[in-house]
Formats: structure tokens, C-alpha cells, sequence
């Protein structure tokens, strides 16, 4: 018996020197195919990762999962000596022609959940096809948590995370007003916000516990993994997350409604990120000490099983599988951006145009727009302020920029007057059409509405404004579903830049007197340069900005 299978035979572990016996072009091969799959699924992500703070912590899984996956490897069962049957790598296969299609859709809706996961779901099957190539099933099984633990970067569906954001803030806000009217200072709550004495406390996202959830809920996976626990423990390290987080927030809520009813919104506010980063971190140490405890008192779990010693490791991929599936990833690549490029061949050169806000104006006041709107549109930027006009007058508005590639070309109308503001207690009087407005050069398509304030007559007028028009076509405003985002990429429709403008008036006047004055404040706020050359609108990277 030679050494190598003296030691497998005693360990069950295959030593590390013995997986390149394999032919080295063919691990070689299979690494690229793997890894530029899971490029491409993490390129997509990164947008997520940059405008949501929520699944800010998405930037460090691909390395968490790095990790385990080698600290795997290196405890692995001993590999079959023998090859499998041929028939798996009809998994790879189906796998590989699935990209093509896949990516010309998600270019076209970079933000859609479903097209995201979809993807990391090919790079999964590539993955487990490797190793089961290596190892079969036992190496699939066994290497199985480091690769579906990726997944945990992904977003939730939009109305999963909605739901939960939500149901949380409210509880969050509920069981703060109880404790605070049960410690002698009453506290009501109405919706996510805590009215204590003549101020209010807003239980924002960041309060509600969902960001500190999901970040616990994936450190809580990586502990259980790194400490080996078995599988009761690593649920109970799951449900201490959930309680930990949630349980943390609600002190963290609690003190700021405290600090608001002693000191005013002010002081609330100074402590407002320390309190929030006090809580993420005592978060994330007691999910350390939960794991030690589990740790100590179960145990690790078992090694792997005693196997059949091997003298070498076969290989992932044949070599001519590997390298056809690379060359296919890249032809992908190129298809798709000749998809788009041939069906934008002809469009028009874009207007270059910005908005000159009137900060002289009087009243002017620059309005931040909230974390969570900015999440959900995924802008890249935007600006809002009120101001009171000379006639009396006050002017609302608000201004969004998506530049080409953003997002898909659906998410500028997902939200709309007709549901955000009734949301914010005005009430809808009438929708009073269509009204297109002409400054320079850029036309706006104004849809305009009539709502009630308390009273108030408001108008409100709102816009998609594409940089990149397609001809005869009109946005429309709802939720896009599955069937219009795929008849969008076959269409070779994608985002070429986008901007929105949302205007509400509030004054005694009509329609037409209204669309006079919006004319005329428009004529001077918006501020048009020469079009972009044609070169620049079939590229659009090289989009001109805003302002």
C-alpha cells in the first residue's frame, strides 16, 4: 500500500497534493467556467449591494463563501476512484445554453428579482456539477452549504421584504408605545410612528429590525458552519438571530423615543447612527457568544464518514466541456450586447438637460428623500424642495435620474401619484389627462391630476422622460409583469437613461391657469444643451449627466 493510500485509508481525507494528479488544463478550465459564472451573478448583485443598505453585507458573502468552500475542501472525504457516468454532464450543459437567454432578459431588467436569481441558480448548477464530477454525490451533498450559501446576498421579492418591513415597524412601534405608557410615560402608536407628549418618533426601516435581521440571519449560517454545529444547534443559532435582532431594535427604538420625549427630535437625532451602530455590533457579538455556547454544549458535528481510499482525484469538467462552456459564456456576453445594439442602431441622439434649482426662490427648502425610497428606485440620483412662488403659491417637487443600464425601464413607473400620495393622506379629486410641455428642445409628457389637501386644491403633475425614446410608445403605470419584461428583451427594449419629474402646486386655480404656470417655472429651471452626438446614444455608458 503506497503512503497516499495509507493515510486515506486511516483519515478518510484525500490529501490535498493529490487533486492535481488530475489533468491540470482541465481544473483550470473548470475554475474559469465557474468562476465567470459567478462573475457575472455578482456584477449583477453589486447594484443592490451599493444603494441598499440592507443587503450591504452582500459585498463580504462571496468571500464568507470562498472560505468555507476551501476550509471544506480541506477536510473532504477521500474521491471515487472510478469516473461517472457520462449523463451528468447533461446538467452543465442545460445549465450553459439557459445563460444565453437569461442574460439578454436581465439586461433588459437588471432589477428583477426573478432574472437575478434565475442566474445564480445557473452558477449553482455549475458549481454542484463540478463537484459531483470530482466526487459524486457524497461531494455534491458535502459541498452543498458553501455553495448554496451565496444565495443569502440575494434580494428578497420585493413584496416578501415589503411585508416584513412593514409588519415589523409596527410591531416595533406597538410594543415600544406599551412599554414606554407601562413605564409611567404615556406613548401612542399609530402606524410605524410613537407619538410621546407633542413630538413623534418615525420607526424608520433601520429601527424595524429587517436590515440587523437579514445581516444576523447570514452571520448566523456562517457561525454554524465555521464552529461545525450540528444541525439542531445551527437552528437554534437561526432563531436566536431572529430574536436578537428584532429584541436589540426594540431597545434601540425605545431609547430614541426616551431621548425624543426628554430632549426633542434633536438630540434623538445626535444619537441616531451611534445607537444604530451600538445595536448592529452587540448584534453581531452576541450572535458569537449564542454560537460558542451552542458550540460547547453539543459539540461539533461528525467528520466525514471513513471512505474507500483513492490514489488520485478525478477531474471536474472534461477539459473540452470546461473550454467550450467558457467560449460559450463569452459568446453570451457578445450576443447580448449585439442584441441590444442592433435594435438601438437607429434611435436618436439623446438631449443633454438638468434642472437649475431656484434656491433664491422664497421659502426654499431642499427635502432629503427617505433611505428607503431611495433603495427601492435604486436611483442614481435625486433631488427634492418646495419653495413659495411669487403669486403665493407653493411649489412641491422632486426630481429622480436612472442612468443607462440602472435598472429596467419598468421601475420609473412602478410608482406613481395615484398610489404614493393618497399613501400620504391626500385624497384624488380627478386625473385631468395628458398635457405635453416643450422647453428647448426636450419634451415632457406630463400626466396630470387634481387632489385635495384638507381642503387644498393641489395639482400634480408628473413625467417619464426617457433620454433615449422609443417611438410611439408611452409609459405605463403599474407593476411591469412577467410577460411584458420578457416581450421587453425580446423587443431589445432596454433602460437607455431615464428621469422623472413629480411637480405638485398647491393654489386656488384651474387646470389651465396651472399648466401655465408650469410652463412658465419650467422655462426657467430646465436647462437644455446641444444633442449628444449619435455615437453616444448607441453607447450608453457615455450617456451626458444631469445636473
Amino acid at each position: 500500500m503506497t503512503p497516499t493510500a495509507q493515510i486515506s485509508s486511516r483519515t478518510g481525507f484525500a490529501p490535498p497534493s493529490a487533486a492535481w494528479a488530475a489533468p491540470r488544463l482541465s481544473w483550470v478550465a473548470t475554475f474559469a467556467l465557474v468562476g465567470l459564472c459567478w462573475l457575472a451573478v455578482f456584477n449583477q448583485l453589486k447594484l443592490e449591494w451599493t444603494v441598499n443598505p440592507t443587503y450591504g453585507y452582500g459585498w463580504a458573502v462571496p468571500f464568507i463563501g470562498a472560505f468555507l468552500f476551501w476550509e471544506r475542501w480541506r477536510r473532504r472525504p477521500a474521491a471515487p476512484a472510478s469516473p461517472a457516468s457520462r449523463l451528468w454532464l447533461a446538467v452543465p450543459v442545460l445549465a450553459l445554453l439557459l445563460y444565453l437567454p437569461v442574460r439578454i432578459v436581465q439586461e433588459a431588467n437588471p432589477d428583477w428579482v426573478k432574472a437575478n436569481w434565475t442566474l445564480t441558480l445557473i452558477a449553482i448548477a455549475l458549481s454542484l456539477s463540478a463537484v459531483y464530477g470530482v466526487g459524486r454525490w457524497r461531494y455534491a451533498a458535502f459541498f452543498a452549504f458553501p455553495i448554496l450559501f451565496c444565495m443569502t446576498a440575494l434580494p428578497w421579492p420585493v413584496w416578501m421584504e415589503d411585508y416584513m418591513v412593514q409588519s415589523l415597524m409596527r410591531g416595533n412601534a406597538r410594543i415600544c408605545a406599551e412599554l414606554m405608557t407601562l413605564f409611567g410615560q404615556p406613548a401612542l402608536a399609530q402606524g410605524n410612528l410613537i407619538q410621546v407628549g407633542t413630538a413623534w418618533v418615525n420607526v424608520e426601516e433601520a429601527c424595524s429590525g429587517i436590515r440587523s435581521l437579514q445581516t444576523a440571519f447570514m452571520v448566523s449560517l456562517f457561525l454554524g458552519e465555521f464552529y461545525r454545529l450540528r444541525v439542531p444547534a445551527r437552528i437554534g443559532l437561526l432563531l436566536s438571530s431572529v430574536a436578537l435582532a428584532f429584541g436589540l431594535n426594540l431597545a434601540r427604538t425605545l431609547a430614541l423615543t426616551i431621548l425624543t420625549g426628554s430632549g426633542g427630535a434633536a438630540l434623538a437625532e445626535k444619537w441616531h447612527d451611534m445607537i444604530g451602530n451600538a445595536v448592529m455590533f452587540l448584534c453581531l457579538l452576541s450572535l458569537w457568544a449564542a454560537a460558542e455556547i451552542f458550540h460547547r454544549a453539543a459539540g461539533p458535528a461528525a467528520g466525514p464518514a471513513q471512505a474507500r481510499a483513492a490514489g488520485r482525484v478525478l477531474a471536474p469538467y472534461p477539459t473540452w466541456i470546461a473550454l467550450c462552456g467558457v467560449a460559450w459564456l463569452a459568446l453570451s456576453e457578445a450576443a447580448t450586447a449585439g442584441w441590444y445594439g442592433y435594435h438601438e442602431r437607429d434611435m436618436r441622439p439623446a438631449v443633454a438637460w438638468g434642472i437649475d434649482w431656484p434656491v433664491r426662490a422664497d421659502s426654499y427648502e431642499r427635502v432629503d428623500l427617505p433611505e428607503r425610497t431611495r433603495a427601492l428606485l435604486k436611483i442614481n440620483e435625486g433631488q427634492a424642495a418646495s419653495w413659495r412662488a411669487d403669486d403665493g403659491s407653493i411649489w412641491q417637487m422632486y426630481f429622480l435620474k436612472w442612468n443607462p443600464g440602472r435598472v429596467s425601464k419598468f421601475l420609473s413607473s412602478s410608482h406613481y401619484p395615484t398610489v404614493c400620495l393618497p399613501a400620504g393622506g391626500l385624497k384624488l379629486v380627478a386625473e385631468t389627462g395628458t398635457f405635453t410641455c416643450r422647453v428647448g428642445g426636450l419634451t415632457i409628457p406630463f400626466r396630470t391630476y387634481l387632489f385635495d389637501n384638507q381642503g387644498e386644491t393641489v395639482h400634480v403633475f408628473h413625467a417619464i422622460i426617457e433620454d433615449v425614446p422609443v417611438a410611439g410608445e408611452a409609459p405605463v403605470y403599474r407593476q411591469a409583469n412577467t410577460t411584458e419584461r420578457i416581450r421587453s428583451a425580446l423587443r431589445g427594449e432596454r433602460n437607455l437613461g431615464q428621469r422623472v419629474i413629480g411637480i405638485a402646486i398647491t393654489a386656488p386655480m384651474g387646470p389651465e391657469e396651472a399648466r401655465r404656470a408650469l410652463v412658465e417655472t419650467l422655462g426657467r429651471l430646465i436647462k437644455t444643451s446641444e444633442p449628444a452626438p449619435r455615437e453616444a446614444a448607441r453607447a450608453p455608458a457615455r450617456q451626458p449627466g444631469g445636473p
